[in-house]
């Protein structure tokens, strides 16, 4: 396990599903040239690498048990060199039961997000999280289902549809609730229906953010899109709106996708330039 704090009375505490591992900048962000990464070496390895890991979240309030996406699934996974994930043993090791789980809300619909949704007996497809509602933005779901996307999203047919089937999943927009204290917030361009988790609980606010950003640099780097990134100009200016608002509003963000041990932090300007702050 990774980091916890607490807000007002939620719980988060942060998990590894893949990881830690190192990235080529050039791979993951395809349009930035190499040289653009000197004023952000201190993000990066010490011979030229992105830290990376899929990591995920539980929140913990009320009583109930709540997941923060699922990760990339059991594997090997030839994407990932081979390794598989560990979700389950990380949850576990914490002594979370899948019977646990209340909620499982996801923040889009990208296979290393989805991917311990569902397990197959077989032919039959049963939910990971048997007594869980799976939250899914309504956006994502209409452009995967697509009939251009869905072909190439093998994914939705292993880990989202069976979903549908089972009465488990709850499609949801921006500003609904799902507790007391969370509601969804819908920043959209890294997919369709990309959506964040707010969190207000005894005064105290924080946010999960899912792939709105990836690494430290995108946050003075706004503009740096991930190659992965379904609508580019979208996503540069909804990254810009939301990192001015967390820079503004002092939320502790919670982010799967930062090394290991940073997972939860905030930002902060320092020198006139925005980064982050670890707590």
């Amino acid at each position: 396990m990774g980091d916890r704090i607490r807000i007002g009375n939620v719980e988060i505490l942060a998990f590894v599903d893949i990881g830690p591992a190192s990235r080529d900048p050039a791979m993951v962000f395809p349009d930035v040239a190499a040289e653009a990464w000197g004023p952000h070496a201190q993000t990066m390895t010490p011979d030229g690498q992105l830290p990376f890991q899929m990591g995920f979240f539980v929140l913990r309030a009320g009583g109930q048990t709540m997941l923060v996406d699922t990760g990339l699934g059991r594997g090997p996974h030839e994407a990932m060199g081979g390794i598989g994930g560990k979700l389950m043993d990380q949850l576990n090791g914490a002594g979370i039961r899948a019977d646990d789980v209340s909620h499982v809300l996801i923040t889009h619909l990208h296979a290393d997000h989805v991917g311990w949704n569902v397990t197959w007996d077989g032919d039959a497809a049963r939910a990971t999280f048997p007594n869980a509602t799976y939250t899914v933005p309504q956006g994502d779901w209409d452009h995967f289902m697509s009939a251009d996307i869905l072909p190439a999203s093998p994914h939705m047919e292993q880990n989202v549809i069976p979903l549908q089937q089972l009465n488990a999943m709850r499609l949801v927009e921006d500003g609904e609730s799902i507790t007391d204290a969370i509601t969804t917030l819908v920043t959209p361009g890294h997919t369709p229906g990309h959506q964040c988790f707010l969190i207000s609980s005894a005064g105290e606010r924080a946010i999960i953010i899912g792939d709105a950003f990836h690494t430290v640099a995108q946050l003075q780097e706004t503009s740096w899109n991930v190659g992965f990134d379904v609508d580019k100009p979208l996503a540069a200016q909804t990254r810009a709106a939301l990192v001015q608002r967390l820079e503004d509003e002092g939320l502790t963000v919670a982010s799967g996708h930062m090394p290991v041990g940073s997972n939860i932090g905030r930002v902060v300007r320092l020198e006139g330039k925005r980064t982050w702050q670890v707590l």
